[in-house]
């Protein structure tokens, strides 16, 4: 079956929900459907094609068009308003892009590839925009966390039965799927329920008690609190059927930014309010998980509990040699202007041409975030990468320097985001493979855009005369 007719009956069903009343805040939720829907669909399909992961990033460009054209611009000025000069890298960016790409398709000669590659690179801006756009109404963006929690529980539990042996199709992993080594004579799959892969599931399951944890500290009843906390302390437990030590590491680091986020930030009486929900959900997980681990895990207890633990004499090796060592391979294959957009892409069964000896160096580049961007930007391209970054970063500190003057609910679900974004960091630098994925990449930079909107919605507190924006709430 040919995915092209698949592809635009998929961008008129977006372009059709902007029409609805929601407009495009309906089409957002759609997004986010898609985005799980998208691996199952390509459980079913004949060959298992790849290209459905670009799905959601297909349904985001189109909720993205739609949305530019009601607001009739960018509004790049509220976007970037603590600090305007970031503006003038963004044009920077983009021809380092178009060259990139040229060079790419030039060296290698396959459009499709060049394509995907530059997709990674253009959606964390899409996500970006789309984050201050969606957190400049802030019950929107309360909304879609919920969305994204709530749709979480039933693919969530299909990781529990895919561990549990239910034998269908949609709980199998893609191809023939990973094995993965336990211990010394102990190798197992992980559970991948409804994903395509279990690094997948680990990362999707992570981040859903991430955001239900953001969801839990800002919340202003303690039933919600509780509900919301017991949700990612079993997100969490599922996280151990896939195998994958990562998302508890993933999880812990979370909590770890946003109470040091939390102290930093957040003025008093809050502050002790929220640190003090962060620690009861602590407290709670560690009680729960006593019981529900073993409920879940069964006979097979040990095996999963020692796979977790032993991330904890592993993590300083597997950061060197991933990311450290990622780097200065990649730097032998690309030198100063690297190979190209797309060079150093992970297309599954989707097979391309980039030479024999080539191919086989760049297997090894492309598990490394690091080693990813130096093989395809080449250190020209890396050094115009962090000056952007490091931009981005002076816009944030900025932004987070005015949260004192909105509610404190407000302000946490700000700084949660900012923690999540903030934990995933050290994970792309040494395993890159799941950052290939547009869903991931648009929640991530989602996340951290939220964070944009701040300056709009201290002006709006403090009543200041603002552009008027078309379809503005």
């Amino acid at each position: 079956m040919s995915l092209l007719p698949l592809l635009v009956a998929l961008v008129g069903l977006v372009l059709i929900a902007q029409l609805l009343q929601g407009g495009w805040r309906l089409a957002l939720g759609l997004v986010l459907l898609i985005g799980f829907l998208q691996d199952p669909l390509r459980k079913v399909l004949v060959g298992q094609p790849p290209l459905t992961v670009g799905l959601v990033l297909v349904a985001a460009c189109a909720c993205g068009v739609a949305l530019l054209l009601q607001r009739g611009g960018l509004e790049l000025p509220l976007v970037l308003a603590t600090l305007p000069r970031l503006g003038q890298w963004l044009p920077l960016y983009g021809v380092l892009l178009a060259l990139q790409t040229v060079h790419g398709l030039v060296r290698f000669g396959q459009p499709l590839l060049s394509l995907i590659g530059l997709g990674v690179y253009l959606a964390p801006l899409l996500g970006l925009w789309l984050g201050f756009e969606v957190a400049s109404e802030p019950p929107l963006l309360q909304r879609l966390l919920r969305l994204y929690v709530l749709l979480s529980i039933p693919a969530g539990l299909s990781v529990w039965w895919s561990y549990r042996g239910v034998d269908h199709p949609l709980l199998k992993e893609v191809g023939s799927g990973i094995l993965i080594h336990f211990q010394p004579g102990v190798s197992l799959y992980g559970a991948s329920g409804v994903w395509r892969t279990s690094e997948v599931a680990a990362w999707q399951l992570a981040a859903a008690a991430c955001l239900a944890l953001v969801l839990a500290t800002a919340a202003q009843r303690r039933s919600t609190v509780w509900a919301y906390g017991l949700l990612a302390v079993l997100f969490t437990a599922l996280t151990l059927l896939t195998g994958r030590r990562k998302a508890q590491v993933l999880v812990l680091l979370f909590v770890l930014f946003d109470a040091l986020l939390l102290q930093r930030w957040m003025r008093p009486p809050w502050r002790g309010w929220l640190l003090g929900n962060l620690v009861a959900l602590a407290g709670l997980s560690t009680l729960a998980a006593g019981w529900l681990v073993p409920q879940l895990l069964g006979a097979d207890l040990g095996v999963y509990l020692q796979r977790s633990l032993s991330a904890r004499d592993e993590l300083g090796g597997r950061f060197s040699q991933m990311a450290l060592g990622g780097f200065s391979r990649a730097l032998d294959l690309s030198g100063l202007f690297g190979l190209g957009v797309g060079a150093a892409a992970q297309t599954g069964n989707l097979l391309f041409d980039r030479g024999q000896q080539l191919g086989s160096r760049l297997n090894f580049v492309a598990e490394s975030g690091a080693g990813k961007l130096v093989a395809e930007l080449g250190l020209v391209g890396v050094a115009v990468l962090l000056v952007g970054l490091v931009l981005l970063l002076e816009l944030g500190r900025r932004n987070l320097t005015l949260l004192q003057d909105l509610p404190p609910a407000l302000v946490h679900l700000h700084l949660g985001l900012v923690a999540f974004a903030l934990a995933n960091v050290p994970f792309f630098l040494a395993a890159s493979g799941v950052y290939g994925d547009p869903f991931v990449l648009l929640l991530l930079s989602l996340a951290l855009g939220s964070v944009l909107a701040v300056p709009l919605l201290v002006a709006r507190a403090r009543g200041l005369q603002l552009p008027s924006r078309t379809d503005a709430a």
